[in-house]
């Protein structure tokens, strides 16, 4: 008999604030590393083949299709979030498809925890202490930057009229204290 393994993050049982903000982890996605040549287009064909969408080319930019969402982290390297457990499907069938192509494909789910900030006083809260233009002029809808907040390097993701924020997990609990203190402050 399988033993199982229990599931846990670091954000379980913490508080959602409830001044203007609501924190929410995105529980378990499947996250995974991709490093390839972007000017190849069989590398490009070969990762479309998988996704059913090529990956992004432009800085800061997100890519979706069904159940995948592939966020542009450099020239050459993206972050690819797929349902849970489905990493390893995924690392498998972009594997294949590569072929002899000089690609890296890391499983990196338990690297990072994914917190939703919503509501409107969101773009506030995340300006605290990060240094981006939160502005939809700058930063728009559906947008993705790599930057820090309060010393922990994050991914932010515009969506929804809010932000999906990724970061390492040991920084997870840290953000979200420091998430719902600046929106509390914001309320005093």
């Amino acid at each position: 008999m399988a033993d199982s393994i229990l599931k846990t993050s670091p954000l379980q049982g913490m508080a959602s604030p409830t001044h203007g903000v609501t924190l929410a982890e995105a529980p378990f996605v499947g996250k995974v590393n991709l490093r390839g040549n972007a000017d190849d287009p069989a590398f490009t064909a070969a990762v479309a083949t998988v996704l059913g969408v090529q990956p992004p080319l432009e800085p800061n930019t997100v890519a979706s299709h069904g159940t995948y969402k592939a966020f542009w982290l450099g020239p050459n390297e993206w972050l690819i979030h797929t349902p849970e457990d489905g990493e390893a499907t995924l690392i498998g069938a972009l594997n294949i498809a590569r072929g002899g192509l000089h690609t890296a494909v890391t499983d990196v789910s338990d690297y990072y925890v994914v917190i939703q900030m919503r509501g409107d006083k969101a773009a506030e809260v995340l300006a605290r202490a990060c240094p981006l233009d939160l502005h939809p002029r700058a930063f728009p809808e559906g947008g993705c930057a790599q930057t820090v907040f309060a010393h922990a390097s994050i991914l932010v993701h515009q969506v929804d009229g809010g932000f999906d924020i990724q970061v390492r997990w040991t920084y997870a609990q840290y953000l979200w204290n420091y998430f719902a203190e600046a929106a509390g402050n914001l309320a005093a």
